[in-house]
C-alpha cells in the first residue's frame, strides 16, 4: 500500500514543480510591469496577450494596456472612432461628431495604458 501512495506523490510533485516553474518564468519577464499600483489581475491576464497578440488588450472597462499609441488609436478606429490630434498625453477623437478623449501614460519602459474614450 506505501508504493502506491508514493507514486502519487512523486507525480504530485512534478506538477507542483511545473507550477512553480510557470510562475517563476512568468514574473521574471512581467514582474517590472506588475509592480507599479494598477488592476494587476487585469493586467496579469493582458500582459501576455499584448506581448502575442494584436498589441493592445482590455485590461477593465474603462482601461487599456497597449504597446504603444498606434495600436491603441487602431483599436479605437476599429470601434468607430476618428483620431484627431494628440495634445501631451491626451488623445482626441471623434465620433458621430462629438469629441472624446482619451489618456495615455506610460505603465513601464514596454507599455502604455490608456482610458477609455469619454465624451468632452
Amino acid at each position: 500500500m506505501l508504493p502506491q501512495y508514493t507514486k502519487y506523490k512523486k507525480g504530485l510533485g512534478v506538477v507542483l514543480g511545473v507550477i512553480l516553474i510557470f510562475v517563476i518564468a512568468y514574473l521574471a519577464v512581467f514582474g517590472r510591469a506588475l509592480s507599479q499600483k494598477e488592476n494587476h489581475i487585469g493586467i496579469v491576464f493582458a500582459l501576455p496577450k499584448v506581448i502575442l497578440g494584436s498589441g493592445v488588450a482590455r485590461i477593465d472597462e474603462k482601461t487599456y494596456l497597449s504597446k504603444n499609441s498606434i495600436s491603441f488609436v487602431q483599436v479605437m478606429e476599429k470601434q468607430g472612432f476618428t483620431y484627431t490630434e494628440q495634445l501631451g498625453a491626451s488623445y482626441f477623437f471623434e465620433k458621430d461628431e462629438d469629441s472624446y478623449l482619451s489618456i495615455g501614460r506610460m505603465y513601464s519602459s514596454h507599455f502604455m495604458v490608456f482610458t477609455y474614450p469619454t465624451k468632452n
